[in-house]
């Protein structure tokens, strides 16, 4: 028999972190880490002494800071590309990352209050140093709002604010997440690739038809009068 593949301790804490985020600290066993890379839990106290050292190791931000699944966009050719599948693109990235950071996000705060003498309900830790700039969230929206200005200035988006309008796509995506994972507003979820289809449907598309225009109305005096005059 071949000799089993040799775990890394990278494989070990994205597995951990995966599940914590997931099932939260208190909904996951070392059992459960372990059996997702086929290790022995034995074999998964090697890598950390304690499931809490495990938790804290896999929960510490990336030092390379947080990879973004957005880069993509920095490549994009503008003019070539149809606007609706980079859309669509952004989106199919982007929410499973929402997700995932949220999940990490709650797993944090919640396994922080539980050890803290004075819980803080309001002191929500983040996947993220907020004091180094630019934040995982500065570089989604400057990476968004590029490709948006590029997309303008190609002929192919016709937007009279880009960087608002990329405040607001990926307002619409964290929405989505939101509602979903949140609130939990929405029962059964709407799946994400049917949302993504409405999206990007109202983004290329719209909602609202354009009004007919009406023949003006003349006045005795042969004059136009506007039709909010009409009863005056």
């Amino acid at each position: 028999m071949g000799r089993r593949a040799r775990v890394t301790r990278e494989q070990v804490l994205a597995s951990a972190r995966e599940l914590f985020a997931a099932r939260g600290y208190e909904g996951t066993t070392l059992a459960a880490i372990a059996g997702r890379i086929s290790l022995s839990p034995a074999a998964l106290l090697r890598h950390a002494p304690t499931k809490q050292a495990l938790f804290e190791a896999a929960m510490a931000p990336a030092a390379g800071g947080v990879p973004l699944p957005l880069e993509f966009l920095a490549e994009v050719d503008a003019a070539r590309r149809d606007p609706a599948g980079v859309l669509r693109e952004i989106g199919e990235r982007f929410v499973p990352f929402i997700e995932e950071k949220l999940g990490e996000t709650i797993a944090l705060w919640l396994r922080s209050n539980a050890l803290a003498a004075n819980p803080r309900p309001d002191s929500l830790p983040l996947p993220f140093d907020r004091d180094r700039h630019p934040t995982p969230p500065e570089r989604a929206l400057a990476l968004v709002e590029g490709y948006f200005r590029r997309a303008r200035r190609a002929g192919r988006l016709e937007l009279a604010d880009p960087r608002g309008a990329a405040v607001a796509f990926l307002a619409t995506l964290h929405s989505y997440v939101a509602l979903h994972r949140v609130v939990r507003a929405v029962d059964p979820p709407v799946p994400l690739a049917r949302y993504l289809d409405t999206v990007v449907e109202i983004w290329c598309r719209g909602t609202v038809p354009a009004a007919p225009r009406s023949a003006p109305l003349s006045g005795r005096t042969g004059r136009a009068v506007s039709p909010g005059r009409r009863n005056a």
